[in-house]
């Protein structure tokens, strides 16, 4: 399935101490329309996802998050680095639905930076397990990764 996402200028987090919390974000630069969000660090010229999420609104689940303590301490406690919300809004083809567009971009977008070994947290705040494998044998070691990366399901 092709998809399609208009990404926007990454906006740079600020500290929150002066209202309460870790960071702030200024709101007014975030619409209330539906779209992907990344919350991310940056380093030189490289990003590093931390949290990857969807909205109907994106405005008021910003809003939310900012006083998601377990969230916004992740998103502290990372390595060194600005810290960064990057958004896009899905752009659907004819014939799709914009709430199965943006369940398919979270979806794509977690697993893609996962396997890349991002430090990432998965929708409900659980940090995402990874699991190091020490492989020995006969069979070819660039067959067989030394890390995979396993989402933990609701029920654990």
């Amino acid at each position: 399935m092709k998809l399609a996402i208009e990404w926007r200028k990454p906006i740079p987090l600020k500290s929150g101490k002066n209202k309460g919390l870790i960071y702030d974000i200024d709101l007014d630069l975030i619409p209330s329309e539906p779209g992907i969000y990344i919350f991310a660090r940056k380093w030189g010229k490289s990003y590093e996802a931390l949290y990857i999420g969807k909205s109907g609104k994106l405005k008021v689940r910003m809003k939310r998050h900012l006083n998601n303590l377990r969230l916004m301490n992740h998103i502290e406690n990372a390595k060194s680095g600005r810290r960064y919300l990057i958004y896009g809004t899905p752009i659907p083809k004819p014939g799709q639905q914009k709430t199965k567009v943006l369940t398919l971009l979270e979806k794509t977008f977690i697993r893609h930076f996962m396997s890349e070994g991002h430090d990432l947290v998965n929708q409900q705040g659980v940090r995402i397990r990874r699991h190091e494998i020490e492989n020995s044998g006969s069979l070819q070691k660039a067959f067989m990764p030394g890390l995979m990366y396993l989402e933990r399901s609701r029920n654990e």
